[in-house]
């Protein structure tokens, strides 16, 4: 399955949650697949979206927080998914998008065969999708102030 339809399926079924979506690829598909206040698409800092989501779930324990993570992501911050294990929120959610890749830099290879990501995280569903990226797929049109503005006022409800 190519990313983007992976996305879009796993969107398809979130209500209220609120969404962190990897740097990337990632988040421009979202975009893509199903734009909405709830999706904070975290640009430009790779690694860090699992650590972002963590904050949300813990500043809003009646919210139900999914992140949206990338393998290559992923695993330059398993310090992340281990301090996510330790924390045990039940209310976040993260599902890595594993395509052996880091896609938004070339498809150059990552090692995530090597890593159980669910043995290190808590509550991490893997979902294998092909490598490569989707042709065309839009940049972003927010300005960073706008994204982090619209994401915090559908955080707050």
């Amino acid at each position: 399955m190519r990313r983007l339809e992976a996305i879009r399926q796993l969107a398809a079924g979130w209500t209220d949650e609120l969404v962190i979506a990897t740097t990337g690829m990632t988040s421009r598909e979202l975009y893509v697949a199903r734009d909405r206040p709830e999706n904070f698409y975290m640009c430009g800092s790779m690694g860090c979206a699992l650590s972002i989501g963590l904050g949300v779930a813990l500043a809003r324990p009646d919210r139900k927080v999914v992140v949206l993570d990338g393998d290559g992501a992923a695993l330059m911050s398993l310090g992340s998914l281990a301090l996510a294990r330790h924390l045990h929120l039940g209310n976040l959610e993260h599902i890595i998008l594993d395509n052996g890749t880091y896609a938004s830099t070339g498809d150059q290879p990552t090692c995530s065969a090597a890593i159980d990501f669910e043995d290190i995280g808590f509550n991490v569903r893997v979902l294998r999708v092909e490598p490569g990226n989707e042709p065309d797929t839009p940049r972003i049109p927010y300005e960073p102030t706008e994204m982090r503005a619209r994401f915090e006022e559908a955080a707050r409800r």
